[in-house]
């Protein structure tokens, strides 16, 4: 049976709410819902329903549900909405295996193209996530971290690249959150940030594509674990 979606429910997990648009929050609030189960298998998700229920419009809550439905979550329904898909593990390859050759590019591009004032506030967005991996605040650090990608693969003006590798981001977070991290993946990702710093500062494109290449594959091994421990 479809079950609707409609009754309250306390948020876990998720970005900043400091830092969110009314479309990001709806879209972490379903993906938190949804990744964790709250929201089964085939169930029904009314625009109407999840607008009143998060105090927005529909227009937020309609972009979230077509954010959901390019990450593989949800189905979207002519003039019905839409229902909960299952996760699909060659989903989560493929998509990874499209970031990984797009951010590869973009992190060479930063490297033989970035100003030396680029540069330095690109310096000055990890020393955030620095901050937030000492205080191991994830929403923090999640934060800091979609910020400092999102400087380097738009920089070179290709926006429609940068939106397709964010696209997946939310989903990578949302697994791992309902799974559980620990500072040892924020320690590996924080020397990874440092390490495309220097190949940045080198002007070295070849070492930046290849260390963001470890980089993409070391989250993608945590986001498949986290995806087959909901399959237990």
């Amino acid at each position: 049976m479809i079950q609707d979606s409609s009754a309250p429910r306390k948020r876990r997990g998720g970005s900043d709410p400091k830092t969110e648009t009314s479309y990001q929050r709806v879209t972490n609030l379903l993906r938190t819902e949804i990744l964790a189960g709250d929201i089964p298998l085939g169930g029904r998700l009314t625009m109407t329903a999840i607008a009143d229920r998060f105090g927005v419009s529909v227009q937020p809550v309609r972009e979230a549900l077509q954010q959901l439905e390019g990450e593989g979550l949800v189905e979207m329904i002519p003039n019905h909405g839409a229902r909960v898909r299952q996760l699909d593990r060659n989903r989560l390859v493929h998509s990874s295996e499209i970031g990984e050759a797009l951010e590869c590019y973009l992190a060479r591009q930063f490297a033989e193209e970035a100003s030396l004032s680029s540069l330095r506030q690109l310096e000055a967005l990890q020393v955030e996530h620095d901050a937030a991996i000492e205080a191991m605040d994830w929403a923090r650090i999640d934060a800091a971290n979609r910020i400092f990608h999102r400087f380097i693969n738009t920089h070179g003006g290709n926006v429609e690249a940068a939106d397709l590798i964010a696209r997946y981001y939310g989903l990578s977070e949302g697994l791992m959150n309902k799974h559980g991290r620990d500072k040892a993946f924020a320690e590996r990702v924080r020397a990874e940030h440092h390490a495309l710093l220097e190949a940045f500062r080198r002007r070295d494109p070849e070492a930046a594509a290849r260390i963001n290449a470890e980089h993409v594959r070391g989250t993608v091994a945590a986001v498949l674990a986290a995806y087959e421990a909901t399959k237990r």
